[in-house]
């Protein structure tokens, strides 16, 4: 029988708790609030062999308890991580067990809560579409049932609002490159941020009115031509050669063969 002879507070969260075995002999541990609230430590208090051995498989653990359960508080992470987390901590997997089991049972952990702030973040501020998301959230072990739910939520009105969103923010960015150059790369940066790749290029495609006119496309091509000339003008290969150059160089670009030849010919 071991019998609490006293209980010293350290600090607001940290205690020591002196216990006095049959022999008379003082041990003393150095507790978190959460042990002496959950094994009601108070002066006079009683604990029989299993009831000390339970507070001591309690203890054992309580240190990464406490740092992992601070760590959550700052940074929420799934179940899953969380146990990644703990096998750089703890040996015994039935430790883990233990320490995952408490932080569920008092909300440290919830996987749904967190996949739901997660699309939240990532959907509707971020703006990153439902492959990356789904993804991203596998990777983190959340189940494939909360996974479910949340594509309901990204539905196709939505997606097509998020799509508009990083058009409408990256197209200013393009339109100094040749039409078929800026739908590509938008393309491209719309399947990067978790959109179906069939979807983007149906949106882009929708839009191609808004990426530069013939007249301002021959306008850029003007000016790559000319350095493009400025490059080759001293060389020693033939005018067809140069030319052959300078097509290449332009397409290379991103310019479609039939602008280059519409631009030449009107030179």
């Amino acid at each position: 029988m071991m019998k609490v002879e006293g209980l010293k507070t350290n600090n607001k969260s940290s205690y020591t708790v002196t216990f006095l075995d049959d022999n008379f002999n003082k041990h003393d541990y150095v507790v978190s609030e959460d042990l002496v609230v959950n094994h009601r430590l108070i002066k006079g208090k009683l604990l029989d062999e299993t009831a000390f051995r339970i507070f001591k498989a309690d203890y054992a653990i309580d240190s990464v308890y406490q740092k992992t359960k601070a760590l959550l508080s700052r940074y929420p992470k799934t179940i899953d991580e969380t146990k990644r987390y703990l096998e750089d901590k703890v040996t015994s997997q039935n430790e883990i067990d233990k320490i995952i089991h408490k932080l569920i049972q008092f909300h440290f952990l919830d996987d749904e809560h967190y996949s739901l702030q997660y699309f939240e973040r990532t959907f509707h501020l971020n703006l990153n579409g439902p492959n990356k998301i789904i993804y991203e959230l596998k990777q983190k072990g959340i189940s494939d049932h909360f996974i479910q739910m949340l594509q309901q939520k990204m539905n196709e009105p939505s997606i097509q609002h998020n799509l508009n969103r990083l058009f409408d923010k990256k197209l200013p960015s393009l339109l100094s490159k040749p039409k078929s150059k800026a739908m590509l790369l938008m393309k491209q940066y719309l399947y990067q941020k978790g959109y179906a790749l069939d979807d983007c290029d149906a949106f882009v495609s929708k839009r191609s009115h808004l990426f530069s006119t013939e007249e301002a496309e021959l306008l850029l091509i003007g000016k790559d031509y000319q350095k493009s000339l400025k490059k080759y003008r001293d060389s020693s290969l033939s005018d067809y050669d140069k030319k052959s150059k300078i097509i290449s160089s332009l397409m290379a670009k991103g310019y479609r063969y039939d602008t280059i030849k519409k631009y030449l010919e009107g030179r």
